[in-house]
């Protein structure tokens, strides 16, 4: 029995085509170049997936200036990561230099706010003629807890 079974597995094996077709994989776009101006600018938080956070809450957007010539940040929204919309503009205009946007209520603008993925676009100006850089988060789940006051004043 167990030679039988041996010679209708090889027999299967033989029967299969020795060169399975490999689907063409399509190349990503490439990336734009960073601006100079840009270089070294990066986020520190939110870094970690999987994150839940709860709208009207309090949180922070964290930065590292690094070398970059970023003096202010001018925004930092809050974006669907689904429609790609900006749904809410949290903070805006904080020196470069204070490396946090101190803590804030995350919230979602006055649309069909919804539950679901979002991240950070922070937006910084480098002083240098038409030169910003943008910074984008990694996704966080953004819930809506009915029982969870929201924050009007979030501390220091």
């Amino acid at each position: 029995m167990l030679f039988y079974t041996l010679f209708a597995l090889a027999s299967v094996v033989a029967a299969l085509p020795l060169e399975t077709p490999i689907a063409p994989v399509p190349l990503a776009a490439p990336m734009a170049p960073v601006p100079a101006a840009c270089l070294g600018f990066r986020l520190t938080s939110p870094t970690k997936t999987d994150q839940t956070w709860t709208y009207g809450q309090c949180y922070t957007a964290d930065w590292d200036l690094g070398a970059s010539q970023v003096t202010m940040i001018s925004s930092v929204n809050l974006v669907d990561s689904k429609t790609g919309q900006v749904v809410a503009t949290n903070i805006m205009n904080i020196p470069g230099d204070k490396g946090s946007t101190g803590h804030f209520p995350l919230l979602l603008g006055d649309f069909d706010a919804h539950e679901g993925l979002y991240f950070f676009q922070v937006i910084g100006e480098t002083g240098v003629a038409d030169k910003t850089c943008t910074l984008s988060s990694v996704d966080f789940y953004v819930q809506i807890d009915a029982h969870s006051p929201l924050e009007t004043k979030c501390p220091a």
